[in-house]
Formats: C-alpha cells, sequence, structure tokens
C-alpha cells in the first residue's frame, strides 16, 4: 500500500544521500528505499542506517513509494524512467533533483507525466561529490526551488513541500522558466566568469607568474567555483544555454558601458558604478546558496614558524574541525595574518570564542 513516509531515492551521490540523511534526521518516521550503481554505497547506507531498504534493480518494486527523488544527470533521466515506471504507484510522485528545469519539464511533457512530476532544485551543495560527502544539515535554511507543470495537482505540491521542510530546507514554488533565468544569472555566469578570469591570469601572467604568486583572497574568493568539474559546468552551460546566452549578452552590455565610462574619464559614472552595485549587495539573502558559502575567520598573528601548529592545537583541543588554514602573504585589502575556514558557522563562532578567549585579535570574514 502507498505511503506518504515511504521515499524512494534513485542516485544515493551528495544530493540524494543528504536527502536520506536529513529526513531521517528529521524524526518523522520517514522509510527511505535507495537505488544506486554503486552497490557498496547502498550497503554502506544500510549499515549506517540511512536507509531502510537497498533496491539492486530499477525494476524492483517501488510500489509503496509516495515519493520518488531522481538525483541523476539529465540525459539518464528517460532510460532510468522507462525501466522505473512500471513498478510504480500511480499515486507516486516524482521530482528531480538538477540544477535546470526547462529541458526535463520538455522531457516529462513529452512522456505524458506532467501530472505527477515537480521539478525541484535544493540551492545547496558542496566543493565535494559522492555518498561520502552526503551530510544530513545539507539542506538546512537554504532555499529549495520547486517548479510544478501546468497539470501538477495541488494536494501533490503540498506533499513534497511538507517533505523538503523536513528536510530543514525552505520551498520556493517557481516556472522552470524563471528557474532557468534565475540560475544562469546567479550561478552559471558567475561560474563562467571565475573561470575567465583564472584564464585571464594564465594568458596575461609573465614567465614568473607574477600574478599567480601574489593572488590574494578577495580574487582567490571569486574564482574558487572556477575549480568545478568541468564536465558537470559544460552539461550545465548547454542544458540552459538560451538563459546563459542572454544573460551573457546583458554582462556584455554592461562591461561596454563601464568601459567606455572608464576610457572617457566619467568619474561620476565609474563611482555610480561601484556604489549601486554595494547598494544591491547589501540587500541579498545570507541563506545558502548555489555558490557554496564560506565560513572564514583572520586572525592577527605574527608569522613565525610552528604559528599553525599554535593555532591547530588550540582548535584542536575544542573538538573544532576545519577545512583550510594558511598564512596570508597578500594582504592588502584584509587584516590578519592566518586566514582558517570551517566547516559550518556554528565551527567558526566556537573558533573566533576559542581564538579570542586565548587572546588573540580575531575578525569574522564576510
Amino acid at each position: 500500500m502507498v505511503s506518504e513516509k515511504n521515499i524512494g531515492i534513485i542516485g544515493l551521490g551528495l544530493i540524494g544521500g543528504s536527502v536520506a540523511r536529513a529526513l531521517k534526521r528529521c524524526g518523522k518516521g520517514y522509510t527511505i528505499y535507495a537505488y544506486d550503481r554503486d552497490e557498496q554505497t547502498l550497503h554502506e547506507a544500510l549499515a549506517e542506517k540511512i536507509i531502510d531498504h537497498m533496491i539492486l534493480s530499477l525494476k524492483e518494486d517501488l510500489s509503496k513509494c509516495g515519493l520518488i527523488f531522481l538525483c541523476i544527470p539529465v540525459n539518464i533521466m528517460e532510460a532510468t524512467l522507462a525501466e522505473l515506471m512500471p513498478g510504480l504507484s500511480p499515486q507516486c510522485i516524482l521530482t528531480d533533483a538538477g540544477s535546470t528545469k526547462g529541458e526535463v519539464a520538455e522531457f516529462i511533457e513529452k512522456i505524458g507525466l506532467e501530472d505527477r512530476f515537480i521539478g525541484g532544485h535544493p540551492l545547496a551543495g558542496s566543493e565535494k561529490s559522492g555518498f561520502s560527502a552526503s551530510k544530513a544539515n545539507l539542506f538546512e535554511n537554504a532555499f529549495y526551488c520547486l517548479a510544478p507543470t501546468l497539470k501538477t495537482p495541488q494536494g501533490a505540491m503540498d506533499y513534497l513541500k511538507d517533505v523538503i521542510k523536513d528536510m530543514g530546507a525552505i520551498p520556493l514554488e517557481m516556472s522552470p522558466e524563471e528557474h532557468d533565468r534565475a540560475v544562469a544569472v546567479i550561478s552559471h555566469v558567475p561560474h563562467i566568469v571565475a573561470a575567465l578570469l583564472v584564464n585571464l591570469t594564465g594568458s596575461l601572467d609573465n614567465p614568473q607568474n607574477t600574478m599567480k604568486t601574489i593572488a590574494a583572497g578577495g580574487f582567490k574568493d571569486i574564482t574558487r567555483i572556477a575549480s568545478s568539474s568541468p564536465e558537470l559546468w559544460t552539461g550545465i552551460c548547454f542544458s540552459n544555454r538560451d538563459e546563459i546566452l542572454g544573460a551573457l549578452s546583458e554582462l556584455e552590455k554592461a562591461l561596454t558601458r563601464f568601459k567606455k565610462a572608464l576610457k572617457c574619464g566619467d568619474l561620476k559614472e565609474v563611482q555610480h558604478f561601484f556604489s549601486a552595485a554595494g547598494r544591491l549587495r547589501s540587500t541579498f539573502s545570507d541563506r545558502k546558496s548555489l555558490i557554496q558559502k564560506t565560513f572564514d575567520i583572520l586572525v592577527d598573528v605574527d608569522d613565525r614558524p610552528g604559528i599553525i601548529a599554535v593555532i591547530s592545537s588550540a582548535l584542536a583541543k575544542e573538538n573544532i574541525n576545519i577545512k583550510n588554514i594558511g598564512i596570508l602573504n597578500n594582504r592588502e585589502h584584509e587584516e590578519g595574518a592566518l586566514e582558517i575556514q570551517f566547516e559550518d558557522e556554528g565551527s567558526r563562532f566556537h573558533g573566533i570564542t576559542t581564538l579570542s578567549r586565548l587572546g588573540y585579535s580575531v575578525k569574522k570574514k564576510e
């Protein structure tokens, strides 16, 4: 018998694994059925009690599931659904977790599943991938975009929204078109620009690699996402090609206006460019987003042998995990000689408290 507490997850990687962990952590009595191409991953999840049932074949009976999360690439969606659908109840709702919605919506319409499909996209992620990187709190206070079709029943939307809330996320309803236009601007184009900036240093740097050597925190912050998977981002760019091209055209116009103002010595226009951006930036939400937030602090210390070990030991004694630590060699726009990156806001707060208590001057890096 179908139950809304029975959840199927196809693809137990970063997102699928985090969905399972979040639903188990909420304590609402969810039963998790999971499939993954890697059987070892399923055994690990079962041993950790993250899932309740291993699905070793897509043709197995999933008729008890009220909801299926399709945490798989778009290019295998059609073949996956062809195997999956015969074993599902007609009442079962389907949702994906991909970064673009228009392409999937067209495909779903073509195969006649509009009345039981809701596009999904959690605005949270990690620089790591796979089940081992999954976390129960990945979606905590993160927006989770939901893009229903024109035929999606309101009851199905309400049900999925409740599940998303149980995962700790904030459901945000929009059309597939609205979604793809938004992520083109706030995620896809920034990744392209980050890659362009890194490639620019490669083409303009001298044989001594001066640019690479003195690249400081600011440059590294805005280009960090350039290290993302080339295969993944090539796929995303082509999946959302029209919206990305439109956003790039607007970016070209803005660059042309700025270049003209700078060339003509228009001080007022250049100043307006930066002040307008600053005002708008201050209104942005600080929730989790597609571009993964970092939790850094700057510590004012003497750059001497052993200082990193001293600070690391002080944090380790308090059981505070750090993701990265290092001396800032270029501090033109930064305070503090030591930069420390934490896993989450709680760890950062604990780190600031600990080091401040020990007499160090500490600043939160925004």
